[in-house]
């Protein structure tokens, strides 16, 4: 009888783990990741809606591509295109040439960096991928950890997370459309702790 009752049980464990869905093991390098300077492109320019503590800045952000692996990311006001926030985005992280008095501070700054990086820097450490219920988990790392989710059969990430040292950005995608040989997300939505953005693709050539 006791047997019984051990293998009943084991059968429902079992059947509990089959319904919550086992991760396995997969290979996500052949997955793509959101490049918008991938195929030769030198320009792109979003509007860009940012939310902060109560407050809203509509604006719009112009990339420029100066040489290989450097850019140079402005942000100005739509009200007005006057320039708030100028910086040279590298591999390496992120320089500010300038920022609006008010907002010239360290948290600013410090938050500005990772999405810019982001933005414009897919990592290339490759370390793992988990597939649960059909949805894979890609994990890179950048100074931290960033985990890809995928749909099942997905090519293109529907998000992203970016565990830092300090706190966890996301960064998720949609609107995805054709471009060259594959496809970029025409609206993007980052959230770092209290501050977010929302990104619509305008110019990119």
């Amino acid at each position: 009888m006791k047997k019984w009752t051990v293998l009943a049980a084991g059968l429902v464990f079992l059947g509990g783990c089959a319904s919550l869905g086992l991760k396995t093991s997969c290979d996500g390098r052949a997955l793509a990741r959101p490049s918008f300077f991938a195929q030769g492109q030198t320009l792109a320019a979003f509007k860009i809606a940012l939310f902060a503590r109560g407050n809203e800045l509509d604006g719009i952000l112009q990339i420029k591509k100066t040489a290989e692996d450097m850019y140079d990311a402005t942000l100005f006001a739509a009200a007005g295109g006057y320039k708030l926030m100028q910086a040279a985005v590298t591999s390496r992280g992120v320089d500010f040439v300038f920022i609006t008095p008010p907002a010239d501070k360290a948290l600013v700054r410090a938050k500005a960096d990772s999405f810019l990086t982001l933005l414009l820097f897919p990592p290339d450490v490759y370390k793992s991928c988990r597939e649960k219920d059909g949805l894979r988990s890609v994990t890179y790392e950048k100074n931290g950890a960033v985990h890809y989710e995928y749909e099942a059969g997905g090519e293109y990430p529907r998000a992203l997370t970016y565990r830092k040292e300090f706190g966890t950005a996301r960064m998720n995608f949609g609107q995805y459309a054709p471009y060259g040989d594959g496809a970029l997300p025409h609206y993007t939505y980052y959230q770092d702790g209290s501050v977010e953005a929302e990104l619509i693709l305008l110019t990119l050539r």
